[in-house]
């Protein structure tokens, strides 16, 4: 009898977690299919204890954000500009205001007066922009027409690919110029402005005319750099050229005039990015850049976006560092701001470049070695009070 009982016992218990598997089932297994569906998505949670931080400066927001993303930690700040308010300008930053050298994000920042700012695009060895840049109207370098050219005219932020040409007209005639302030090459014809520096830094024999307020004053053959006026410009003739002083078809005394075209905008301002990350709406971005290399990699980013309803976004996200923030792929940057409302963006310089500055201090942990690497440009928010 002793043994029917727990026989009985045995079975009932048996029955008892049969049920309870089946009843558990019911809600574990929908789950498990859904995270079976969802394992290609982005993950994003926001990490525990942790709430995003606003500042509003109008027409500014700042937001430091920690997030979970793909089961790694992530540090991110971001900045939310109106562009059509009247008293805020996103403009670019050059490092000593010339076209060569470096400095600090924060010393550009405390120069230009701005309320925030961030690391700027890629740059050449001696701090030269990788491609075009315009302040208030002002065309400092071309565009590459290889990669997306951020845009701010009359309150309205966009992203363009610019094929520009170049040439200067004279009469009814003009001459084709290949480059706007970069460093000479051969058979090229350039045209250098006081942006440049002092001189058109030429190191072999070429033929520059000297234009002073749209007149020519000279056309001479150099074997050293010659003079940029300050109230105008040099147009340098890079041998083996089709012209030589003989062939010029240019006279001392002829009213001349530089033009680009598209033309730049008064007021405006230009600053051309790295590759682009989401256009229209969609992840463009892929696996390598010219200038980051592979995007596969978790690094320090740097990114310029705009939103549906013209807001720009500037945000960067810390790596490296273990324990405080691992980075994005290129791929997880796409998604993390597409997801953000961001429908067009673009790379700017990062890992150790990576900072951004808001009201003089750094508000990001920067991965270089030092308190701030030395970069060659920025993007500043300048507002007035």
């Amino acid at each position: 009898m002793k043994r029917v009982s727990v026989l009985l016992v045995l079975i009932l218990v048996i029955a008892i977690m049969s049920y309870i598997a089946m009843y558990a089932g019911h809600f574990l297994l929908p789950d498990m299919e859904k995270e079976k569906e969802n394992e290609n998505e982005m993950k994003t949670e926001d990490i525990k204890d942790s709430e995003p931080e606003e500042v509003e400066h109008h027409p500014v927001k700042y937001y430091h954000l920690s997030k979970n993303i793909n089961g790694n930690k992530q540090e991110l700040n971001i900045l939310e500009i109106n562009p059509a308010h009247e008293k805020v300008v996103v403009k670019p930053v050059l490092a000593q205001d010339s076209i060569f050298g470096f400095e600090s994000l924060s010393e550009m920042a405390a120069r230009s007066n701005a309320y925030a700012a961030v690391n700027a695009g890629f740059f050449y060895e001696y701090g030269q922009p990788s491609g075009m840049v315009a302040i208030d109207g002002r065309l400092i370098t071309a565009s590459t027409g290889q990669y997306p050219v951020f845009i701010l005219s009359g309150g309205k932020a966009e992203f363009k690919e610019m094929d520009m040409e170049l040439w200067i007209s004279y009469g009814t005639g003009r001459i084709p110029v290949d480059s706007l302030n970069t460093l000479g090459k051969k058979g090229n014809a350039v045209v250098y402005t006081p942006d440049f520096g002092r001189t058109n830094r030429a190191e072999e024999a070429n033929i520059t005319v000297v234009i002073r307020n749209n007149t020519v004053e000279s056309i001479s053959e150099y074997s050293k750099p010659a003079e940029i006026p300050k109230d105008g410009l040099l147009l340098t003739f890079y041998k083996p050229y089709k012209y030589d002083l003989d062939n010029i078809p240019l006279r001392i005394g002829e009213k001349v005039e530089f033009i680009s075209d598209p033309a730049v905008a008064k007021g405006s301002q230009a600053y051309e990015c790295g590759d682009w990350i989401v256009r229209n709406g969609e992840i463009v971005i892929g696996e390598r850049s010219r200038w980051v290399g592979a995007l596969g990699n978790r690094d320090p980013r740097t990114a310029i976006g705009i939103k549906k309803d013209g807001t720009i976004v500037l945000m960067t996200v810390d790596g490296r560092q273990p324990g405080h923030s691992i980075a994005l792929t290129g791929k997880e940057l796409g998604s993390f701001l597409l997801d953000y409302g961001v429908v067009d963006a673009a790379m700017l310089d990062g890992g150790a470049s990576t900072e951004m500055v808001l009201e003089g201090n750094i508000v990001n942990k920067v991965s270089y070695s030092g308190p701030e690497r030395l970069i060659a440009g920025a993007i500043a928010v300048i507002t007035e009070d």
